[in-house]
């Protein structure tokens, strides 16, 4: 099964250097001496000494990324003006600028390293659970024991497991991504963990996605636009409404790839996540440019 090319739809990204001057073009090479290289008659002898290495190809320029502090001026001013109005356009147009303004969907997923690694987690633990049953699965992590756990217990020791408290930025918007899933599904009755479904697992994982992008643009966008909303009940609206955003995008590319969690190889599954972030985030930023 390919994943790279299972979430289209996404646009490319367009490196800083394209659309510079062409360069100059190479001049033509020399016109060798008519007897040989060296001007000696041609015997149809290899000259003396090592053949020379061909010359390596010069790098592509790097990509230049925008300018801190200015980068998400747009984004936050949607930001604030759809909290304080209620407008889900506004919101939804913020977020599709967030997208943007940091070089697209795969640029943007590239940042969000320790996400991916919980999102992988998770996904190789619903995987391992439909080969080898969930006792099984959990051993990898020394949570053997915690199989016929309830389901919130053992998905708290697996957040320890796979993002220990402290650290960096992202790998705490990570952590708090899975706790806040497990939260919410723990609110609608997850049961004993032993008893959970490919389905189920399914809803874990896309939370996971969904929540650590929402971490992400909230942490970089959100957090100085929303908090000028005068009143609480603004700032949940608006954190609702970009919720159901993010993970109607997340759903949509994650159903159109046509995969399920079980089937995935373990070689498989980084690549996997990576596309997925890409796919949604690109779609995010589409979606907000048409708003």
């Amino acid at each position: 099964m390919g994943t790279s090319g299972s979430f289209g739809g996404g646009r490319p990204m367009v490196p800083s250097w394209v659309g510079e001057p062409a360069p100059e073009p190479a001049a033509p090479p020399a016109e060798p001496p008519p007897d040989g290289p060296d001007g000696a008659p041609d015997d149809g002898q290899a000259p003396d000494g090592p053949p020379q290495a061909p010359t390596p190809p010069a790098p592509y320029p790097p990509i230049v990324p925008p300018a801190p502090g200015q980068s998400f001026r747009g984004a936050k001013t949607d930001m604030s003006s759809g909290t304080r109005s209620g407008s889900g356009d506004r919101i939804r147009r913020g977020a599709g600028k967030f997208v943007s303004t940091g070089g697209g969907g795969r640029a943007t997923a590239r940042q969000m390293g320790s996400s991916r690694a919980v999102a992988g987690g998770i996904a190789g633990l619903a995987s391992a659970i439909s080969q080898s049953g969930p006792t099984e699965a959990l051993r990898r992590f020394n949570l053997e024991g915690l199989a016929g756990a309830p389901a919130e217990e053992v998905f708290v020791a697996l957040t320890d497991a796979l993002c220990p408290p402290g650290g960096t930025i992202d790998e705490a918007l990570a952590r708090h991504a899975l706790l806040e899933t497990i939260a919410a599904l723990a609110a609608e009755g997850l049961g004993n963990f032993d008893e959970l479904s490919q389905d189920d697992l399914q809803e874990v994982f896309i939370g996971v996605v969904a929540r650590s992008i929402e971490g992400k643009i909230l942490n970089e966008v959100g957090t100085n636009a929303i908090k000028l909303a005068e009143d609480t009940a603004a700032v949940e609206r608006a954190q609702r409404m970009l919720h159901t955003f993010v993970v109607g995008c997340v759903r949509d590319r994650f159903q159109a790839a046509g995969d399920t969690l079980s089937t995935l190889d373990t070689s498989q599954i980084d690549q996997y996540v990576t596309d997925l972030y890409a796919a949604s985030l690109e779609l995010m930023q589409t979606l907000g440019e048409a708003e």
